[in-house]
């Protein structure tokens, strides 16, 4: 008897959790604290640092040259774009490659990993107009 009022004690106290299906899909989105193998951190991760989205949308229109990025973004510092294109193709969402010529020229062109960033910029940007007109 007593081991049956232990196991009716443990489902009383057991709380049931309810996820919602379209926010968290599957069991990796159900943890208690931030994991590198949540695909929501994942996410994050890839669009973290500063200029880093400013970056993205530039590359979304295809392959750029270092020089093709400082120009379109003039207030980025030579540093920082060097940063965050070392972070983009680090993580497999952008990558470097050489030209052929004189001087050595180099461009920067997003996987499909990065390509498949595009929805959520999308996203992330309306979110920020609803918020913005709050």
């Amino acid at each position: 008897m007593r081991h049956a009022d232990s196991e009716t004690d443990r489902e009383a106290g057991h709380q049931t959790e309810t996820f919602d299906g379209e926010l968290v899909p599957d069991a990796r989105g159900r943890t208690r604290r931030p994991e590198p193998d949540c695909p929501v951190e994942v996410a994050l991760a890839a669009i973290s640092g500063r200029w880093t989205t400013l970056v993205l949308r530039e590359l979304m229109g295809g392959a750029r040259s270092f020089s093709e990025l400082r120009a379109a973004l003039p207030d980025l510092s030579a540093k920082v774009l060097t940063e965050r294109l070392g972070d983009l193709t680090a993580r497999r969402l952008a990558v470097r490659e050489e030209l052929p010529g004189f001087p050595s020229r180099t461009s920067y062109r997003l996987t499909p990993a990065g390509q498949a960033l595009r929805p959520l910029l999308i996203e992330l940007y309306r979110s920020g107009s609803v918020l913005l007109a709050q």
